[in-house]
């Protein structure tokens, strides 16, 4: 297995953790980092390029943190880590095929924005006990730098942190699919509704949610900010109708005993193998 390089079969570059689990950033991760500071690039080439250099590092360290506290939530519970991927929308941890209980798949997802609460926290204690003190203009546009001195990259590079960490942990806690939520409201209302009502019950509360995300979409594409934030309409829109779905789509709700299947870490979708 290829260690560390470009592995040319998926289009991504490859690096392996101890325990042999190798990590696979796809190219369409940088979409998400390029996409906000085009409006840039015309104006300020310079700081649009400061700018996706740091933001790039921040998504990386954030996502793959991320994924990180699926796997180690999961190793906690004896089960292991098949490899974890970096990809347009965000990561997926893959596991082992393993046992545990629904309250155990409930605690692996909710790792990963924890991960993130706690990032965003330290970023945040840095910014207003180092940065903010000494700060003579607070930040105006969310992906402009808070204070005009020679500082300043720092200073945004630890703010952005901190906001980015936040909404990584506020989106990936949402109900639906393929998010860290579904799969907490899924396990959690499995036990009242079945499986497959759950399922339904997320895959519509997903649906609605992928509509008002345009609401975020939409003005800040006005304002020139390019975003795309999840969750998606289709995963969401397949749960919500059951069953009605092609055969080669992987199943959005587990088989019985729904304890006995492999989770996928972002979105928690359970996939036969």
């Amino acid at each position: 297995m290829q260690r560390f390089g470009w592995d040319k079969k998926n289009d991504a570059f490859v690096f392996s953790m101890s325990g042999n689990i190798p990590v696979r950033i796809s190219w369409t991760f940088a979409v998400p980092i390029i996409l906000p500071f085009l409006h840039e690039w015309p104006t300020s080439p310079a700081s649009a390029l400061s700018h996706t250099a740091v933001f790039a590092v921040l998504l990386f360290v954030s996502v793959f943190l991320h994924e990180f506290g699926h796997l180690w939530a999961a190793r906690r519970l004896g089960i292991g880590t098949d490899k974890i991927e970096l990809y347009l929308f965000g990561g997926v941890t893959w596991f082992k095929r393993g046992s545990t209980s629904s309250y155990g798949w409930v605690w692996i997802a909710f790792a990963g924005p924890v991960a993130n609460i706690v990032l965003a926290a330290g970023f945040a204690a840095f910014y207003y006990l180092f940065v903010r003190p000494f700060s003579s203009v607070e930040p105006d546009v969310l992906f402009n730098s808070p204070v005009p001195r020679p500082t300043a990259l720092l200073d945004w590079a630890i703010w952005v942190g901190a906001l980015l960490n936040v909404v990584l942990a506020l989106i990936n806690l949402l109900p639906a699919y393929p998010l860290d939520g579904g799969t907490i409201a899924r396990h959690l209302l499995a036990r009242r509704f079945g499986t497959s009502g759950a399922a339904r019950i997320v895959g519509f509360c997903g649906v609605i949610l992928s509509i008002l995300r345009f609401a975020i979409i939409l003005p800040a594409a006005v304002v020139g900010v390019l975003l795309w934030i999840p969750p998606s309409f289709k995963p969401n829109w397949r749960a919500f109708r059951g069953n009605r779905r092609k055969k080669a789509d992987p199943p959005l709700s587990p088989p019985e005993p729904a304890d006995e299947v492999d989770w996928r870490g972002k979105g928690g979708r359970p996939i036969t193998r």
